[in-house]
């Protein structure tokens, strides 16, 4: 090759997010003596994040007016832009990441004439709006894009089998790559902090049980639902005797629905029992006092909390969307719930609240689960084999 490999990722935003950290990581990982490599986002990206990726040898270009959410007037700009930019720049690959990006970015590389065009799948789009018109209006689309989509690299093998029995693209243009991420902070944790120091400096004494959740504040992460259940769980204590500041419920993360969270935590009269800590850097320290770890998300691709939460020793109980049953195996590491199962939530946890000898072995045995998993030498690895292929397939020689 007497060139390098001209590469676009193109995400709507760059956050503490999973899709986030995915793309991140494989920016930074991929070998800069082969591939030239652009990050592409909107405006509502993590300033701090984006710093970090500077002297990466990676090129970031912020594209004014892309934003996360759907904009019938910007959005039409956007794509004009970025057919703009892809012309100019050239690219050999462009890599599209989440569901608006996705659908823009590879439109534009289509008209823009690029070679190779690769979608990552972080999460199913299939219910991304509450309107059914513009559900449906999305899955055109996604059938149009995969159309000319010559890679799919998916987080979980669940996710690429529902986007194929949809009909979207050809089966064999799907790959499953696990996520790689950042594992050896959450290993033996609990061994490496003063547990009874961080409990109290979270209010949480040690007789509690702690159920846990980390997610970003958001409608799909479904807050709501836990917290119904944590009522139910909450109000049957109070009928047993020296049960009565047995639970505790901790949530992490931040989102636009944290005040109206907060709020419906004051109408369940739940103030005293549910603990908000907002964004954190020691989530894996925070991890370390829970019991349990609870999920309640409505879409998901492969939720890496989980697999985090199992690093540390934890189980998790879940609701089966996506990806989740790649990590929870049912009453082996965990208790898999159908979604909105409420029911079989809060029997899940009762189970675990009265049995602490089954919280210890679905604890060990999810650590046993993920061992020498989702390495993000791994993912990116296995990324550059597709890209290798891709272009061997597409382009041949590059000259």
């Amino acid at each position: 090759m007497e060139r390098k490999i001209k590469v676009a990722h193109l995400i709507a935003r760059m956050i503490s997010g999973g899709a986030d950290e995915n793309t991140l990581f494989t920016v930074k990982g991929l070998n800069k003596e082969l591939y030239e490599i652009d990050l592409i986002c909107g405006e509502e990206s993590d300033e701090g994040i984006l710093r970090k990726i500077i002297d990466e040898k990676i090129h970031i270009i912020q594209l004014k007016g892309l934003k996360w959410k759907l904009n019938f007037w910007y959005d039409p700009i956007v794509l004009i832009k970025l057919i703009q930019l892809m012309r100019k720049n050239h690219y050999d690959i462009v890599h599209t990441h989440t569901t608006k990006a996705g659908i823009l970015g590879r439109i534009a590389a289509r008209i823009a004439g690029v070679s190779i065009i690769v979608h990552g799948l972080h999460g199913s789009t299939f219910e991304a709006f509450n309107s059914g018109l513009l559900n449906r209006l999305l899955f055109l689309f996604e059938r149009l894009t995969g159309g000319f989509t010559d890679a799919y690299i998916s987080v979980s093998r669940v996710l690429s089998e529902k986007y194929i029995e949809k009909g979207i693209g050809k089966k064999e243009n799907y790959h499953t790559v696990y996520s790689g991420m950042h594992l050896e902070k959450f290993y033996g944790v609990r061994e490496k902090i003063d547990y009874r120091k961080k409990r109290r400096e979270l209010g949480i004494s040690l007789d509690d049980f702690v159920i846990g959740n980390v997610a970003r504040l958001e409608t799909r992460k479904g807050h709501q639902f836990l917290l119904d259940v944590f009522k139910n769980i909450t109000e049957k204590e109070k009928k047993e005797e020296g049960k009565e500041d047995q639970a505790k419920l901790l949530i992490i993360g931040e989102g636009n629905k944290r005040e109206y969270l907060e709020d419906y935590v004051k109408k369940l009269n739940l103030e005293s029992k549910v603990i908000f800590t907002g964004y954190r850097k020691d989530v894996e320290e925070l991890m370390a006092v829970m019991d349990i770890f609870a999920l309640t998300s409505l879409r998901e691709g492969l939720p890496r909390v989980i697999v985090q939460a199992a690093a540390v020793g934890i189980p998790s109980i879940a609701f089966n969307v996506d990806g989740v049953s790649e990590v929870i195996k049912d009453n082996y590491n965990g208790f898999l719930v159908e979604a909105k199962d409420l029911k079989h939530l809060e029997n899940g946890i009762r189970q675990y609240m009265n049995n602490k000898d089954l919280v210890l072995l679905h604890g060990r045995n999810g650590r046993e689960l993920i061992e020498n998993k989702w390495s993000i030498k791994g993912m990116v690895e296995r990324t550059d084999q597709i890209y290798q292929k891709l272009i061997r397939e597409k382009i041949g020689e590059i000259r």
